[in-house]
């Protein structure tokens, strides 16, 4: 699904902008916002948690595999992936400094420095709270650009730039304030970028009071590529910094003398 275009008359677009302009004078950039934290369990809640460590299952479309995934987030600007697949590991860390990769599927056995593009990926997602706490302090723009009609429901849509310049568009229920789908852009290897839409659902509230999405369906020009169901969430484990640090590589690792 993409945009949704409107084909109206010059007439009916100038009665529409009209409508759309009074409607959000009364409701600010910063109203939506506060009511999406709200919707998500609140701002006390979100701010409250540790670490949170997500058991994930990916489907690639066309494949019937369902790949495991563990997504491991610690404050103040953490992360820890692995994926099990083929009787091998992928591995990618971030220690709010130095991001770091090994994938052995691409002959990589010593940790690999993450480029630019994935570096910004990594902080984040390190970020448990994302993008609508401390906003400003973050560095991230967030605009109100009115509303949209989402296959029948009513989404106001947030521009969101980050410091970096990067720019991703944000759908929310008009009546829940929860996410339905985001919209971004992302370089690819040779230089281009794939702008790609993710859509959430299967919301369900946690133990500790958050709410979010269980399922994501990630589409590229209208088709399903993945979909990732959320498992488990556990929160509040403490996890030594030395796991989202890059490992020491064997060649340096140090060999104890022999006894």
């Amino acid at each position: 699904m993409t945009f949704t275009t409107l084909k109206r008359t010059a007439l009916a677009g100038a009665s529409i902008f009209a409508f759309t302009i009074g409607s959000l004078s009364a409701q600010s950039v910063d109203d939506v916002v506060a009511k999406i934290n709200e919707a998500a369990g609140g701002e006390k809640v979100q701010r409250a948690v540790k670490s949170q460590e997500t058991q994930i299952e990916v489907t690639q479309t066309g494949n019937a595999m369902k790949i495991p995934l563990k997504l491991i987030q610690q404050r103040p600007a953490f992360t820890y992936s692995e994926i099990a697949v083929m009787g091998m590991t992928i591995k990618e860390g971030y220690d709010g400094k130095t991001g770091w990769g090994i994938n052995p599927f691409a002959g990589q056995t010593e940790p690999a420095p993450k480029n630019e593009e994935e570096l910004k990926e990594a902080e984040e997602q390190a970020d448990i709270d994302g993008e609508f706490i401390d906003s400003k302090t973050k560095g991230y723009k967030i605009e109100l650009m009115g509303k949209e009609d989402l296959e029948g429901e009513q989404a106001y849509k947030l521009k969101i730039t980050n410091k970096h310049g990067d720019v991703k568009y944000r759908f929310f229920s008009a009546d829940s304030y929860l996410p339905i789908k985001t919209v971004s852009k992302k370089k690819n290897k040779e230089g281009g970028e794939t702008e790609s839409e993710t859509y959430y659902s299967d919301f369900k509230k946690l133990p500790n009071g958050l709410v979010t999405y269980h399922t994501m369906d990630i589409k590229v020009k209208g088709q399903t590529q993945q979909t990732i169901n959320i498992k488990s969430i556990t929160f509040d484990k403490t996890y030594d910094v030395s796991l989202f640090a890059p490992p020491a590589k064997k060649a340096d690792a140090k060999v104890e003398p022999k006894k």
